[in-house]
């Protein structure tokens, strides 16, 4: 296992043990943790094994925090790309979690880079699923609210969470 993957593993464990931030928090405070891994279907990427990372929480008043952490590689193990964002939103309903990361600036090449996702998950009965797009550089900071893929970008394809494993609690 990498070094990569074993600190993100570590940190989305703490969020979900530690008394002070998981037992502590109200009732109505959402969170997500977990590190998982999927393999990209679409043209271009068939067979790209992705790393996804994340421990955060949104506060009653809708303020987010956390760190985001993604790891892609092409079919033959090498390095793609690699990096975190911090996480700007997050929104929890049942079982599914919507959440947007942008990469600050200055932090590696991807200058105003945001991840859209989309977390489901399974609750151990069925695999995770993930769907994500992303808004890729550009002069202007992009949108950091949460999209719904399912009303904005309807038909992205979601990805089972092949490795390891998403945590949702909301209110």
């Amino acid at each position: 296992m990498s070094p990569w993957v074993r600190v993100a593993a570590i940190a989305a464990v703490g969020v979900l043990t530690t008394p002070s931030v998981a037992q502590a928090a109200p009732a109505d405070h959402a969170k997500l943790a977990g590190l998982g891994q999927v393999v990209l279907s679409e043209p271009g990427a068939l067979g790209h094994p992705v790393w996804f990372g994340v421990a955060a929480s949104a506060a009653v008043d809708g303020e987010s925090r956390g760190r985001f952490w993604f790891r892609h590689l092409l079919p033959d193990g090498s390095l793609l790309g690699q990096g975190w964002a911090d996480v700007t939103c997050l929104r929890v309903t049942g079982n599914v979690a919507l959440f947007t990361a942008v990469v600050p600036e200055g932090v590696g090449p991807m200058k105003n880079h945001a991840f859209y996702m989309k977390v489901l998950d399974g609750g151990g009965a069925r695999p995770d699923q993930v769907a994500f797009i992303q808004a890729r550089g550009g002069p202007d900071r992009p949108p950091t609210r949460c999209l719904d893929f399912d009303v904005e970008y309807p038909g992205q394809p979601r990805h089972q969470v092949r490795t390891g494993g998403f945590v949702v609690h909301g209110d």
